[in-house]
C-alpha cells in the first residue's frame, strides 16, 4: 500500500493545478471547468483535498487548441475533439509568410467602443470603414475579426452579453446598409440559393456571406437562416439558380441533418451544382459527392472562376 501510494504521490507531483493551467495557457479556470462539463475535456484528476490536477499532456492539447480558436474554429468543434482530429487541423492551417500583420487601428477603435458599450461610436466607425473601404474588404478586415473578437471575450466573460448583443445587431444594421449599397446583379451573373441547416444559429456569419456573394456579383436567393425544408425544396424547383450553397458549421453535425442533406440532394434539379461551405461541410458530407469548401476565401475563389464560365 505505501508503494501505490508513494507512486500515486509522485503522479500528482507531476500535475499541475488550475491556477497554474490558467496562467500557463490563458484559459480562465470559469472557462476550464465550463469545457469540463459542456464537452468532456479536459477531465482533471483530484488530489486529496478534492483540488483539479492537470497533466502535462491535457496542456499540450489546450494549447493546440488555443491556436484553433485563434483561428475561427468554434469551441464545439475544437475542445472535445479527439488529438489526431487537433493535429489534422492544425496543419491545414495556414504558414505564416513574411512580416506579421499590422495591427487595423480601426478594429482596435470599434472593439473599445464596444467594450465600453458606447453604441453611437461602434455604429459611427462600422459605417464609416465601410464608406472608405467598401463591402467586401470591411468585412473581411473589420466585421469579422470584429465579431470573432467578441465570441472569444464572451467565452471567458472579459465582455457582457448584454455587450455582445449590442455589437452584433449594430453589425447586422451596418450589414443590410452594405447589402443595399451592391448594385443589383445582371441577368448573365452566377446565381446562387443561400441556406443554413438546423441548428446553427448563426446569423452573423451568414449575413457576411450573403454581403460577400452580393460584393462579388452573385445574383442571390436567401430565405434567412435556417429555413422549413418544406419551403426550400419548392424554391428549388421554381426558383431560377445555379447553385444551392449550404452553409454548415460544426454546430450542424447530427444524424438529422445528414438526412435533410440528403434529401436535399435528391430533389435538386438536375441543372442545380450543390455546394458545402463551412467548418462542418466535410464532417457533414463524408461522401464528397460535391464542391466543398471549409474556408470563406475558397468559396469566393470558386465564385469568382464561375462566373467568366458562365459568360462565354
Amino acid at each position: 500500500m505505501d508503494k501505490i501510494a508513494t507512486e500515486a504521490d509522485e503522479t500528482f507531483d507531476l500535475m499541475l493545478p488550475i491556477s497554474a493551467v490558467e496562467q500557463e495557457t490563458g484559459i480562465s479556470k470559469e472557462l476550464l471547468r465550463m469545457w469540463e462539463r459542456r464537452y468532456g475535456f479536459p477531465i482533471p484528476q483530484r488530489d486529496g483535498a478534492g483540488n483539479r490536477l492537470y497533466s502535462r499532456e491535457q496542456i499540450q492539447r489546450l494549447h493546440q487548441i488555443n491556436r484553433l480558436l485563434q483561428a475561427g474554429f468554434r469551441p464545439g468543434y475544437v475542445v472535445g475533439a479527439e488529438p489526431k482530429q487537433l493535429e489534422r487541423l492544425l496543419s491545414e492551417l495556414p504558414k505564416p509568410s513574411g512580416p506579421a500583420p499590422s495591427v487595423n487601428p480601426a478594429l482596435e477603435l470599434t472593439w473599445e467602443a464596444v467594450r465600453r458599450t458606447e453604441l453611437r461610436t461602434v455604429r459611427q466607425l462600422l459605417r464609416r470603414e465601410l464608406a472608405r473601404n467598401g463591402s467586401e474588404n470591411w468585412i473581411l478586415q473589420l466585421a469579422a475579426p470584429l465579431h470573432q473578437q467578441m465570441a472569444r471575450a464572451r467565452l471567458d466573460d472579459s465582455l457582457p452579453s448584454y455587450a455582445q448583443r449590442a455589437g452584433q445587431e449594430l453589425l447586422l444594421e451596418t450589414l443590410e446598409l452594405a447589402a443595399a449599397q451592391i448594385p443589383l446583379a445582371s441577368e448573365e451573373s452566377l446565381r446562387i440559393f443561400l441556406m443554413s441547416l438546423p441548428g446553427e444559429d448563426r446569423p452573423l456569419e451568414l449575413q457576411m456571406t450573403r454581403v460577400l456573394l452580393l460584393a462579388k456579383g452573385v445574383d442571390l436567393l436567401f430565405l434567412g437562416p435556417e429555413p422549413p425544408v418544406e419551403e426550400v425544396i419548392p424554391c428549388l424547383q421554381h426558383c431560377p439558380a445555379d447553385v444551392l450553397q449550404v452553409a454548415i458549421s460544426a454546430a450542424s453535425i447530427n444524424g438529422a441533418n445528414q438526412v435533410l442533406l440528403g434529401q436535399l440532394r435528391s430533389k435538386i434539379p438536375a441543372h442545380m451544382s450543390l455546394w458545402l461551405s463551412g467548418s462542418g461541410a466535410e464532417e457533414l458530407d463524408k461522401e464528397g459527392l460535391g464542391p466543398r469548401f471549409r474556408k470563406l476565401q475558397s468559396l469566393l475563389e470558386a465564385v469568382e472562376s464561375w462566373i467568366p464560365q458562365r459568360q462565354m
